[in-house]
């Protein structure tokens, strides 16, 4: 007879792997909630007022690099999702081992599901830091339509 101390030994330690996940997925989560709500900002902004056309050009720009940053970090936020999902079924599957033992599919299918987790894990941190290289370039593109802070940075004033 399985007794649930055996199962939770099992799994106990390794739920460390859970906790980092979902601390993974709030960091994904915010940076999407950031960049969406900065999109909307930019968005009422380009809408809402008259501007200089460099000033125009430059939030034109901004929308369309920010919108793709929301799609860029939907996808890393989803991906993550589903890694957390696969992280969980592997320490399930574990435990079901233990419980039903000598089945090669429920081991094989913890492996998968694990390493499958692992490995978007860092599909998704790829995506954030590309989507954090984005970040830099609209950082020295937002000085473009201020020609001193442009100059002073070494940027190119202009659209």
């Amino acid at each position: 007879m399985v007794q649930l101390g055996d199962v939770l030994k099992l799994i106990g330690p390794n739920a460390a792997i859970i906790f980092a996940a979902w601390i993974f997925m709030g960091f994904l989560q915010q940076r999407y909630d950031a960049a969406v709500d900065r999109y909307r900002e930019v968005v009422g902004d380009y809408r809402s007022s008259q501007h200089e056309p460099d000033r125009a050009s430059n939030l034109k720009k901004q929308i369309l690099t920010y919108r793709h940053r929301c799609r860029l970090m939907a996808w890393s936020t989803l991906i993550g999702l589903v890694a957390a999902i696969l992280l969980i079924a592997s320490l399930m599957l574990g435990a079901l081992e233990v419980i039903v033992p000598n089945v090669p599919a429920i081991a094989v299918s913890g492996v998968v599901a694990a390493l499958s987790g692992f490995a978007l894990v860092i599909v998704s941190a790829l995506i954030v830091i590309a989507e954090g290289r984005i970040v830099s370039r609209q950082i020295d593109d937002e000085l473009r339509d201020v020609p001193d802070l442009a100059s002073d940075t070494g940027q190119k004033s202009g659209s």
